[in-house]
């Protein structure tokens, strides 16, 4: 009988030591592999909000009164002079007013640049760019009189709106640009 139980074999030490290493390593490559997707998915999340925040500022811009937006980009734009940048900063809106901005803005452009989201504060710019006209591609062959540049141009304001965090730790990359037209409700 004692013969029967020397020919019964089990792992020995080393086997199962080295069995606990192998897998230890393995769970480290996938822990980490799951760790990374998940700082990329929050940071697509976030890019994401910052977007949509971007066009809800542009679609706030192109429900105010188009001339009073044109004529306020066009006297900051002489006030500061060629080259400098005319821009709606969120940053400099308080709480609850926004004093820069004309009276004929409705709403609370307050609470549009500066919006906070999942407990993010952000702060969003819209920035006016006049020099974006002479950038435009010219259409080839005969275009259709209402092609015609210098007619769009009444009727079309470009603006690019930037979002970044309001927190002062986060990173310059942490900047989302979206460039737009404020349109004229005529052509709408």
């Amino acid at each position: 009988m004692r013969f029967g139980l020397k020919q019964e074999q089990g792992f020995t030490l080393i086997e199962v030591v080295a069995a606990i290493v192998i897998l230890s390593i393995v769970s480290l490559v996938l822990t980490s592999y799951f760790v990374h997707a998940m700082s990329y998915s929050k940071s697509n999340q976030n890019k994401t909000i910052m977007v949509n925040l971007a066009r809800n500022a542009l679609f706030y811009m192109e429900k105010q009164d188009f001339d009073a937006v044109k004529n306020y980009f066009s006297g900051q734009a002489q006030v500061t002079g060629e080259g400098a940048e005319v821009a709606i900063k969120g940053g400099d809106c308080a709480q609850g007013s926004c004093p820069l901005l004309p009276n004929e803005f409705t709403g609370s452009p307050a609470n549009v640049l500066n919006p906070t989201i999942n407990g993010v504060a952000y702060t969003i710019d819209i920035v006016y760019q006049p020099n974006v006209w002479g950038n435009l591609p010219r259409p080839t062959g005969a275009a259709p009189s209402f092609l015609d540049q210098s007619s769009v141009r009444s009727y079309l304001l470009p603006v690019k709106v930037k979002v970044k965090r309001a927190d002062a730790g986060s990173p310059s990359a942490n900047i989302v640009e979206v460039e737009g037209y404020i349109t004229d409700e005529r052509i709408r």
